[in-house]
């Protein structure tokens, strides 16, 4: 009789994921209304005011989903939202494992002026080529914009993956293009 083991090449798990946030942020582990939520967290402040946060969700996609399909995503929710819009794509390396992002900007009718960065990063089944992607959303409020957006992104930068067993990171050339062409 044969075993079969979870997680195993043949059935990998979920890449350990492990985020450093600065003093004084909090961990909001009640994300279970967050699809595929696996860490988050933000920085208290009065009420009133936005919450800086950070989100990482872990979900699996098709071998032939591509990060362009993901970025086109935000752009297509800007134009969904008062006063939206979406920057341009950017790549960077966060613990070994390369991610392309873009930011949006929008109004919240209770919020306010919101800024939020999406990025997105992938590793490849072995067993199946079949991708787990790893998205990273920061969001933060207008009014502390400046001094928020570096601190979001610091947190972002402190985010360690782990990938499982019988999974590979996706790195610069095996991945895409800055500009999103090809395929993870």
């Amino acid at each position: 009789m044969a075993t079969l083991e979870f997680p195993s090449a043949l059935f990998p798990g979920r890449p350990a994921l492990e985020l450093r946030v600065p003093d004084g942020w909090e961990a909001v582990p009640a994300v279970s209304e967050l699809a595929g939520a696996a860490l988050a967290a933000l920085r208290p402040l009065p009420d009133g005011e936005f919450k800086a946060n950070v989100v990482v969700t872990v979900d699996e996609v098709v071998a032939e989903h591509t990060v362009r399909t993901d970025l086109e995503a935000v752009a297509g929710s800007a134009a969904e939202r008062p006063q939206g819009a979406a920057g341009e794509v950017y790549a960077r390396t966060i613990g070994g494992l390369t991610f392309f992002g873009r930011d949006l900007s929008f109004v919240d009718p209770v919020a306010g002026t919101l800024l939020t960065s999406s990025l997105f990063g992938f590793l490849r089944r072995d067993v199946d080529a079949g991708l787990v992607r790893i998205t990273v959303t920061g969001t933060i409020g207008a009014a502390r914009h400046r001094e928020d957006y570096a601190t979001l992104h610091a947190v972002i930068d402190e985010l360690r993956v782990t990938p499982a067993e019988g999974t590979t990171p996706l790195v610069d050339d095996a991945l895409t293009t800055a500009s999103g062409e090809g395929r993870p």
